[in-house]
């Protein structure tokens, strides 16, 4: 801790264990970054006025969400590929999931599948699905997440289609390309002057695995996975099939991707459990608001009883307070223990989980606020 005491500490190194390329996937935006910078500047602008004198106390920070109880009021966000960004990082962010107790959101675009992260989150996995055209395999991937112990669904709605991630195009990513996992001579460069980051993807054994969708590609097709994947995950929600897929999921469901009162409002009515306010971190329309920004109108459509997941931007344990007292009962935050797993290996979500609860404790203790409802009490509106 008195090595990388904030999230901010960890990003510079984390950045120079990983290919450039790598390094554009985890932290660039789209367009010219705007969005990103929006949800920066909203949450900043997000203060807080102490009460004094309420001697010593310690915050609880359990949290109840769905009929479960989780020590923090925050989980890990789906990022997928995250085993690119470093190998393994998926099963380490499960393990540290269920130790921290705490939710691990698996991505339908990871590099481990549903089978295994159920077994090392332990009860605490969520699974986050981009909804395939072919509903067999929709409902195929359901049924997997059902049986591996996954307790919640997250729906990703705000993936229309891709992103151009100009970035990652500057960095020599192959995007727009039908192969995406191909390696260019840029590409290889950039790996061998990062030889740990290479070594440890040695366990791929050179190749990126998209496991989850593995098993649906055509034996027989020439086509990359890559480019399977982009045929059956583009563009194939509807509200329509929100529903096919909340008649085929008996457990939890949220939506993410959330920004405007009245899809919150058609989702409630499709029957969700719960929505998820998200800008996808500013990766995919650059003239999106800060996400933050719409809670307030949100949460003032839905009610106040109704389970709103906060994602977007987060950077600290104060914004996370931050966004609880705008209104959310949850957070997922991404990139952080991203970052974390790729500074100081394994351990890395472990770390940021200490930082994050440490933070959030001693703000609380700051403002004099001993739960989320004096937090909120505390707010400067």
């Amino acid at each position: 801790m008195s090595k990388f005491p904030r999230i901010q500490d960890l990003e510079p190194i984390a950045f120079r264990k990983i290919p450039p390329f790598i390094h554009a996937y985890l932290d660039a935006g789209t367009g010219s970054g705007h969005a990103m910078i929006r949800n920066r500047k909203a949450l900043d602008e997000i203060t807080f006025t102490p009460e004094l004198m309420h001697g010593r106390f310690e915050p609880n920070l359990k949290t109840n969400l769905f009929d479960q109880q989780y020590a923090l009021p925050f989980g890990v966000a789906p990022i997928g590929l995250s085993s690119l960004i470093w190998p393994s990082s998926e099963q380490h962010l499960a393990e540290m999931a269920s130790r921290a107790k705490i939710p691990y959101t698996l991505s339908t675009v990871a590099g481990a599948s549903i089978e295994d992260i159920g077994k090392k989150s332990v009860g605490f996995g969520w699974f986050q699905l981009y909804p395939p055209h072919n509903r067999d395999i929709m409902i195929s991937l359901l049924n997997r997440a059902a049986n591996a112990g996954m307790r919640v669904l997250v729906v990703t709605g705000d993936v229309p289609g891709p992103s151009r991630r100009e970035d990652m195009r500057k960095a020599g990513a192959p995007i727009g390309s039908r192969n995406a996992t191909k390696i260019t001579p840029k590409m290889l460069f950039q790996i061998l002057q990062h030889p740990n980051w290479a070594l440890a993807s040695l366990s791929l054994n050179g190749k990126l695995r998209f496991k989850n969708m593995e098993p649906y590609a055509p034996k027989d097709s020439l086509k990359p996975i890559s480019a399977f994947i982009g045929e059956q995950l583009n563009g194939s929600l509807t509200w329509d099939y929100l529903s096919e897929i909340r008649s085929n999921w008996k457990g939890k469901l949220l939506l993410k991707g959330v920004m405007r009162a009245s899809d919150a409002l058609k989702a409630v009515d499709v029957g969700v459990d719960g929505i998820v306010i998200s800008n996808h971190g500013g990766r995919q329309f650059d003239g999106n608001p800060a996400s933050i920004s719409v809670l307030p109108s949100i949460r003032k459509a839905v009610g106040s009883n109704f389970p709103l997941v906060f994602d977007s931007g987060i950077r600290s344990g104060l914004d996370i307070l931050r966004a609880l007292a705008m209104g959310a009962n949850f957070v997922l935050v991404g990139r952080p223990f991203l970052y974390g797993i790729a500074a100081i290996g394994k351990r890395g979500g472990d770390h940021v989980t200490k930082i994050l609860e440490e933070e959030i404790n001693n703000a609380l203790v700051q403002i004099g606020a001993k739960n989320i409802q004096e937090l909120r009490q505390r707010l400067d509106l």
